[in-house]
């Protein structure tokens, strides 16, 4: 069924907007991607629209039912690598012109990440009387509206970033999210706090009282500084030299920018024959259930979408006390925290959980139980619906008047 006929039979329809998406591999692009598909399941009519990063990747093709298509942006054009810096500007104009051409096919533009390409999805809803949402990815130090306010990723973004910010909802991962959008003078009256959901279909738990040998140690993420991986290979080398366990293996599943100098502070710290770097996998569940723990060492997140996988399989899960982790992981519990860049303390806690099997088994199972009560893709894809609905019935004029007198939907 088309999107124009799922709207004649009372369906939303919706283009989700995201800067990346596959082939590259990140938590935005695979949370878009798995929402996209519950939400399809759900009867919500969706395509995805993303930029065309990658030199040989088609402008359009269909991923597990969803229309794909990717606009220009120059990005490896010809191999000239001087092209690259263009790359955003020309994103911004064919994403403009796709929103356009395609006006009579979708209702509701529902942005990842406020970036840029946020800028041009306000722009195309306030031309052709559409109604737009944006999931905002990153706070603290990571902060989406940071990174505009300092044209972190293309030279101009703060001058883009009060479009930007009349989006009609924001989406906030966690309630630091919710905070940086008041400071920034978005009405508290247009942000939700909507989470992250895991698929648990054909997910099973699995009991953790048996290590293997070696234990295993997980990550799963992109090599950038703000995930905290140095930390962890630091912790490591404490643990290592405190002879706390019989042998270890780390286990990085992930690419990025800093992949090379994390593997140089491997081999420095005498413990590269010990660490994985397996690169990036376009399923990570077979690592997960082979593991024993799973560290997420970050200095800030929105909410780690490889967190909630890693406890929808019962790991037990040690993580970084920053705002994201902390709203998921209840520290005794449903697993452990640390203070963030602190090698020491993570050394110590992954020690405790390697060494009792009693807690690492608990810790997992109640990893999972909350993932079952609040993180469930099939009742976050339900929540979603429900924000599309509640924006469309109320209609632009009504929106604005509800946002001037700063009323909310449910109110």
């Amino acid at each position: 069924m088309s999107l124009a006929s799922e709207r004649k039979a009372g369906r939303p329809r919706v283009v989700m907007v995201v800067r990346l998406f596959h082939p590259w591999v990140g938590g935005t692009e695979r949370q878009a991607h798995t929402l996209a598909r519950a939400l399809a399941k759900s009867g919500v009519g969706i395509e995805i629209v993303t930029g065309r990063w990658f030199r040989g990747t088609r402008r359009r093709e269909t991923l597990d039912g969803i229309p794909v298509f990717r606009n220009q942006t120059l990005w490896e054009f010809g191999g000239i690598k001087g092209l690259r810096k263009f790359g955003g500007y020309l994103y911004i104009a064919s994403l403009l012109w796709y929103l356009g051409r395609r006006r009579k096919h979708y209702d509701i533009i529902h942005v990842h990440g406020l970036n840029y390409h946020t800028f041009a999805a306000v722009l195309a809803a306030r031309w052709f009387d559409k109604t737009t949402i944006t999931k905002l990815a990153n706070s603290g130090s990571a902060s989406d509206v940071e990174k505009m306010r300092q044209d972190r990723q293309l030279a101009g973004a703060r001058f883009m970033l009060a479009t930007a910010l009349r989006c009609d909802r924001f989406v906030a991962l966690n309630q630091t999210i919710v905070e940086e959008l008041v400071e920034a003078g978005v009405p508290r009256s247009r942000i939700v706090r909507v989470s992250n959901g895991v698929d648990l279909d054909d997910v099973e738990p699995q009991c953790r009282t048996t290590l293997h040998r070696p234990p295993r140690v997980i990550f799963v993420g992109r090599l950038h500084r703000q995930k905290g991986l140095e930390t962890l290979l630091r912790a490591l080398r404490i643990l290592l030299d405190a002879r706390d366990v019989d042998g270890v293996r780390l286990v990085v599943v992930g690419d990025g920018p800093e992949r090379e100098v994390l593997e140089q502070l491997s081999r420095s710290l005498a413990i590269d024959e010990i660490v994985d770097f397996v690169g990036i996998a376009d399923d990570v569940a077979p690592y997960l259930r082979d593991a024993d723990v799973f560290v997420l060492p970050s200095h800030a997140e929105g909410l780690s979408n490889a967190l909630l996988e890693a406890m929808a399989v019962g790991l037990p899960v040690i993580v970084s006390n920053v705002p994201g982790n902390a709203d998921v992981v209840e520290h005794g519990h449903t697993g452990l925290m640390f203070e963030v860049g602190n090698a020491s303390e993570l050394a110590a806690s992954l020690a405790l959980v390697l060494r009792d099997d009693d807690l690492r088994n608990r810790l997992g199972m109640a990893a999972r139980g909350s993932v079952e009560e609040s993180y469930s893709l099939q009742a976050v894809a339900g929540r979603y619906t429900e924000l599309y609905d509640e924006l469309l019935d109320l209609g632009r004029g009504d929106r604005a008047d509800m946002e001037a007198r700063g009323e909310t939907a449910d109110e």
